[in-house]
């Protein structure tokens, strides 16, 4: 009585120290660690709080990479496109005009100013040159100096006129012009950012897989970043493990190892292909040689598409630690 009493406290104890992790298959001694089977999942998110339009996909269908899932309503989107595409058209056309210079209607009429204040400017010097040479008395002193005020004035609106004329007929300065190119990039650049906006507006399969989840139904208003999709993706799934301390020096990438799987009588030969290098619990308290036993490493173990394929998400496995 006492042997078995025994029997059932050190049973117990295992269980505590090495909860969840270390269980002992049927008929078998060997140990085996525990946890789940999983897929790799991707999500679609939305790209802005906008409501739902379309559901183009049902959960459980099969689908392909880039195969729309989910459309949002994207019609602010598209007018904010229609306003950047008349921007750009007006910063081309204003690129345009420096590039072409001013119009030849310009020009004629600048020559034709020039023209007018140089014939001005010499009736004003003749009309000096008579008052100058005149009698004295017959031509008042003040008569003179307003004759050559006018003069003066006259010969100011000739070179203004020849200085509007140089200005056009030499048309915008480089600098302008390279304004006016960076600002058409830039214009440019905002309406391709919108447009490629539009496009996260439908949310697609990233990769081929099962379509897991739809969060959100028709008209629902999901906030900015909120998981729309989620994809199964990959051709089969992958082992969970949560390998117990003791067994960590044994078991390394590349390992071959047998997964039990419920309800499949035959075992699955799996591939480790990573091991967590920090534990997934850690005690409080110090870890001592006694107590160190409890902590548990994920492990990633691949498994044969051929066998695996078909099996559910989240079902509970086991990995056989050692395997002769």
């Amino acid at each position: 009585m006492l042997s078995q009493a025994y029997d059932v406290v050190k049973r117990i104890l295992l269980f505590l120290i090495f909860p969840g992790v270390f269980l002992s298959s049927c008929g078998d001694t060997s140990p085996v660690a525990l946890g789940t089977l999983e897929w790799d999942r991707v999500n679609g998110r939305a790209v802005v709080s906008e409501p739902i339009v379309e559901i183009l996909a049902r959960e459980g269908d099969e689908v392909t990479e880039g195969q729309p899932l989910v459309r949002i309503d994207s019609r602010l989107q598209e007018a904010q496109i229609e306003r950047l595409k008349a921007h750009v058209s007006e910063t081309s056309w204003q690129l345009k005009q420096l590039e072409t210079g001013y119009r030849a209607e310009e020009i004629a009429s600048a020559e034709a100013e020039l023209e007018g204040a140089r014939y001005n400017r010499e009736t004003m010097q003749i009309e000096f040159d008579r008052k100058a040479s005149a009698a004295s008395g017959a031509v008042s002193e003040r008569s003179t100096d307003l004759s050559a005020n006018q003069l003066a004035q006259a010969k100011a609106n000739e070179r203004s006129a020849d200085e509007k004329l140089k200005l056009l007929q030499s048309g915008y300065r480089q600098e302008e012009i390279e304004q006016a190119k960076a600002k058409l990039e830039a214009a440019k650049a905002e309406l391709h950012h919108a447009e490629e906006s539009l496009t996260r507006y439908t949310v697609k399969a990233e990769r081929a897989g099962i379509l897991d989840s739809l969060p959100f139904k028709l008209g629902d208003k999901p906030p900015v970043g909120a998981v729309v999709s989620t994809v199964l993706a990959g051709k089969a799934p992958w082992a969970r493990i949560y390998l117990p301390e003791p067994w960590l020096s044994r078991v390394s990438k590349g390992d071959k190892v047998l997964i039990l799987v419920d309800g499949i009588d035959s075992s699955i030969i799996g591939t480790v292909r990573h091991i967590e290098s920090n534990a997934s619990f850690t005690p409080y308290y110090t870890l001592s040689e006694e107590d160190r036993s409890r902590l548990s490493f994920v492990t990633e173990v691949d498994l044969d598409p051929e066998v695996s394929s078909k099996l559910p998400l989240g079902i509970p496995v086991r990995m056989i630690l050692r395997h002769e």
